[in-house]
């Protein structure tokens, strides 16, 4: 692949991630101006019910079905948005994961493509060959859950000597 179709791929990359992230960004202002609008409705309910206490006859019936019935659709529309946002969530870390995937089998063919010169000019032994190649192997097998073992880190469930604890145990 030349430097051109590189970098037309990484701009493409890099489209497709923004739209996603635009996406959902738009959702959230959606389900925050639902919310704002159901605010000014549950205030209305607490005006009315405090009128119904000051009543002290109370001649009529506490009754807000009115403003039930008009936040209704606000409330299945927020159920509706919140589903589409789990939804692109899951797509943008599936698509993350998909993305460092990539990037792990680029690192390991370009791993083995440079022992592959360094063994065949004599630079390492086939011992060195195998075992360097075998630890390649090893990292990329192990992928999913080298993953998992940074997310961890990255969202403080463990520390850098845990951190590096868990990996150095999976690559050996």
């Amino acid at each position: 692949m030349d430097f051109f179709d590189k970098t037309t791929k990484a701009v493409r990359d890099i489209g497709n991630a923004t739209r996603e992230q635009t996406e959902l960004a738009n959702l959230k202002i959606q389900k925050a101006a639902i919310e704002r609008r159901l605010e000014s409705q549950y205030a209305e309910i607490g005006k009315r019910y405090v009128a119904y206490i000051a009543d002290s006859f109370r001649t009529t019936p506490f009754d807000v079905s009115d403003i039930l019935d008009a936040i209704n659709p606000d409330l299945e529309k927020i159920a509706e948005i919140v589903g589409q946002v789990e939804q692109k969530e899951q797509q943008f870390r599936q698509h993350s994961i998909e993305k460092d995937r990539k990037k792990a089998v680029e690192q390991f063919e370009n791993e083995k493509r440079k022992l592959d010169k360094a063994k065949d000019l004599d630079i390492i032994t086939d011992l060195e060959y195998e075992e360097k190649l075998e630890k390649a192997r090893k990292k990329f097998d192990n992928f999913e859950m080298l993953k998992k073992i940074q997310m961890q880190f990255e969202m403080d469930i463990i520390n850098r000597e845990e951190y590096e604890e868990k990996v150095r145990n999976i690559l050996q």
